[in-house]
């Protein structure tokens, strides 16, 4: 039976006031601030009841998932041409976690957040037998994450699969030295040539220096002066469009990383996702099985957990619609561990860091729901989704909220382990 508990200071009152007490306490029930806490519990009532209704575990041994969570991830992989997979970088479960995916799915694309000349490397390396330690320890980083034993793996067991690689974002950090290499490589003027493989070996051993430091204050992109520019245009003037083109690719980058102007970047990505596709987007023909893995923030559909900015995964999802075919974002993230985040090519002790994402907004309910262990957590945000659209859900974190509008499922690893370097 309901019972109402009094505040102590009304205890004492006496019979003949209890109708004015009454209407105290019907008043202050009734209130519009009573109303909206009321409302609050209820949302989270309901947030709560529907996060754990669709929650389900999964069990990881490398590249092999098992689990009522992987279950329900396969069957829907197996019905989407695009497969996004929102990561934070580093953490060596994700890779293997892609590679279960790519078995599934059997891409034809892997569009990958690197630049295209890296893509070309990385397809080309990752087609030999072992670890490209050599080209490594020549190009740090020049391959980004997949400089890393688990990303690379997953390369090769991609190509392994005939999967062609497509790389749009602008050109790496660390690799001016590489590109310039290729120019030389490809320039037909003897003079050009050497003027080239010059600054290449100069903006290597500086970029290699500010790896070791860990400062990167001198990286070449982020220093590249007018006076440099203008040489480069003017030394390649004669050279082959693909030559003037990297020229014009690494400008354009350096002004990138000196601005931090993110918008221009993510502009330029969904550029060169669009002329990377082109040779896939038939007309009258269905889009080939395609798989993405990138940050997280670059893989939502509609608004990105950035703020006003519409991503590649959204860009992703509208070609998917265009096509009459089906785009399935997963978002993939570590509770708790070890990461690599450093990129010292001489130390490697020194890139893996310890981190806790418990209290990220965007994910914050998944990782309270998720416990410690070994078992991961598999979160089927559509419902959540459908609730939020229905004015059934009050989410209060616009982060959070973009997770739920633009994930369809969220897996939680209770603890990773770093990327390996090699």
């Amino acid at each position: 039976m309901f019972r109402l508990a009094l505040p102590a200071a009304f205890r004492s009152v006496p019979v003949r006031g209890l109708g004015a007490l009454a209407a105290l306490v019907l008043t202050t029930l009734n209130s519009p601030a009573a109303q909206a806490q009321t409302a609050a519990a209820s949302l989270d009532t309901t947030f709560t009841r529907l996060l754990h209704k669709y929650q389900y575990p999964l069990t990881q041994t490398g590249t092999q998932l098992s689990g009522a969570g992987w279950e329900k991830l396969r069957n829907d992989i197996q019905e989407s041409a695009l497969v996004l997979i929102g990561e934070d970088h580093g953490m060596a479960q994700i890779p293997q976690f892609t590679q279960a995916v790519a078995q599934v799915q059997k891409p034809k694309v892997y569009v990958a957040e690197i630049d295209q000349y890296q893509a070309r490397d990385l397809s080309r390396l990752a087609d030999q037998p072992g670890l490209p330690v050599a080209f490594n320890r020549q190009h740090p980083m020049e391959l980004a994450f997949y400089s890393w034993q688990e990303e690379f793996e997953l390369a090769q067991a991609l190509r392994r699969q005939q999967t062609a690689f497509v790389g749009v974002e602008q050109v790496g950090a660390a690799t001016a030295g590489r590109l310039l290499t290729l120019m030389a490589e490809q320039s037909k003027n003897k003079a050009t040539k050497a003027y080239l493989s010059n600054r290449a070996i100069v903006y290597q051993w500086r970029d290699r220096a500010d790896m070791v430091s860990g400062t990167y204050k001198r990286t070449t992109l982020i220093n590249l002066q007018p006076s440099t520019i203008d040489s480069l245009r003017a030394m390649t003037r004669a050279e082959s469009p693909a030559v003037r083109q990297m020229v014009e690719d690494l400008v354009f980058s350096s002004q990138i990383f000196k601005t931090g102007d993110h918008r221009t970047r993510v502009n330029l990505m969904k550029r060169n996702l669009l002329a990377g596709l082109r040779p896939y987007d038939q007309p009258g023909q269905p889009l080939p099985n395609m798989l993405f893995k990138f940050g997280a923030y670059h893989l939502g559909r509609g608004r990105s957990i950035w703020g006003d900015i519409y991503d590649v995964g959204n860009l992703a999802s509208n070609l998917a619609d265009a096509h009459d075919q089906k785009s399935l974002h997963i978002f993939v993230m570590g509770k708790q561990g070890a990461k690599t985040g450093g990129f010292n090519p001489d130390d490697f002790s020194k890139n893996a860091v310890a981190y806790s994402n418990a209290d990220e907004d965007m994910l914050k309910p998944f990782m309270a729901a998720t416990p410690a262990g070994s078992a991961w957590q598999v979160f089927d945000l559509r419902p959540l989704r459908r609730a939020l659209l229905r004015d059934k859900l009050n989410v209060r974190s616009t982060d959070l909220e973009a997770t739920i509008l633009g994930y369809d499922y969220v897996v939680i690893i209770p603890e990773t382990t770093a990327s390996r370097n090699f």
